[in-house]
């Protein structure tokens, strides 16, 4: 199946080289394009024809790579985005063909209502043959909101990268970090770990987000520093830390997997807001939630995603309320006085990381979606699935890849 991956990214020259040097992750639209000989189509190419980049000015960088996209793919079999946006605009513009190719695209954020409108206007349900979703608040969203049918939908899970973000020998500082800038509340941290006894490195940065960290100097206890990391450097942060705090904003996407996946591969423990949008990857020991108590604490992911036992029954973190600064305080300060609970929490990430949300698992779930290859669910998965309430295909699931 000749494919088309049309991605929300500019692949820079040197990008192969620092991936094969061990400077940064390897990249999932790359490890795609090898599994599928795919062809990319990236932002760049936007910039390459005179039409795209005047029409890029008039109507956006959605509408311009779409249009390219559409221009191309009547060679392809299959097209994959991954952005919802676009891909739905690629989406309409079929509509003037007599003969498409099959599309498949990944969508992060379907509930504001002027997005849902446009979704709705662009009629992604009637050209849509897989919408990727990777929270059960975005698949509730595309099926409630969006008119969209269980079996065009596929929740499946997002994915780092654990040959780069890999744990180290040597013992770790005093220390605690947190990374990244989509919907993070980094004011709550602050005054959490204002004056303990530890040191809070804040990595405020993001290659995707446009959100601000909200941060200076002048509001900063002296055990806190906000710094901007490379790959590299951020995968020693994580290293020197005893555990990772991701402090979110009440948002119903899944903001805060990147960090959450990457900790969880190092070994780390995490404390996570439990914020709408953020149920289903970690696990906590409470049963439940102390913000609402129909947000589950021991999602059932691992299980569906073919994780041996005690992969799946082993806690991961600790979710805290958000906004709330007494409570992350007391979760950061509980890990710091019970370091093997952290440890433990730590080695249970890892494990959930190596069987069921590497890099590869990932590659291998999209490319059979793309594919249209549907494995069997077991009986076991099945039952499981049913208990959490899920009505959409459970996105691929292997016992181990």
């Amino acid at each position: 199946m000749s494919t088309l991956l049309v991605i929300n990214a500019t692949i820079k020259p040197d990008m192969a080289t620092a991936i094969a040097r061990g400077e940064r992750p390897r990249k999932d639209y790359l490890e795609l394009q090898r599994a599928l000989d795919a062809t990319i189509l990236d932002l760049a190419s936007v910039e390459q024809h005179r039409w795209t980049r005047v029409l890029k000015r008039v109507g956006g960088t959605g509408l311009a790579q779409a249009a390219l996209a559409w221009r191309w793919s009547s060679q392809y079999d299959a097209v994959f985005v991954d952005q919802e946006t676009t891909g739905t605009i690629l989406g309409a513009l079929n509509r003037l063909r007599r003969r498409r190719p099959r599309l498949v695209m990944i969508a992060h954020l379907l509930t504001p209502t002027k997005k849902r409108m446009l979704l709705r206007f662009l009629g992604m349900r009637h050209t849509t043959d897989c919408l990727i979703v990777h929270s059960t608040p975005q698949r509730e969203a595309a099926v409630t909101h969006l008119g969209l049918k269980p079996e065009q939908v596929s929740l499946l899970p997002y994915q780092t990268d654990p040959l780069f973000w890999t744990s180290r020998s040597h013992a770790p500082k005093r220390q605690i970090c947190s990374a990244g800038l989509e919907y993070r509340d980094y004011d709550t941290l602050v005054e959490a770990a204002r004056d303990l006894d530890v040191a809070v490195t804040i990595a405020a940065a993001s290659h995707w987000s446009r959100h601000e960290a909200g941060l200076g100097s002048d509001k900063l206890p002296g055990n806190v520093r906000v710094v901007s990391l490379d790959y590299a450097a951020l995968r020693e942060a994580y290293a020197d830390s005893l555990f990772v705090v991701v402090p979110l904003h009440d948002a119903d996407n899944q903001a805060g997997i990147t960090t959450i996946l990457e900790a969880m591969a190092m070994g780390k423990a995490v404390v996570v807001s439990h914020t709408r949008g953020q149920t289903d990857v970690v696990r906590d020991r409470r049963h439940l939630s102390r913000t609402n108590p129909l947000r589950t604490t021991q999602p059932e992911w691992a299980r569906l995603l073919g994780a041996s036992d005690m992969t799946a029954r082993g806690h991961t973190g600790i979710y805290v309320r958000p906004y709330d600064a007494d409570e992350l305080r007391r979760a950061i300060t509980f890990l710091l006085q019970h370091p093997e609970q952290a440890a433990m929490m730590g080695a249970n990430g890892r494990r959930l990381i190596e069987e069921t949300m590497g890099l590869d698992h990932f590659v291998e779930r999209v490319t059979a979606a793309i594919r249209r290859e549907q494995p069997a669910l077991t009986s076991a998965m099945t039952d499981a699935a049913c208990a959490v309430g899920s009505e959409v295909e459970v996105a691929l699931p292997y016992a181990r890849r």
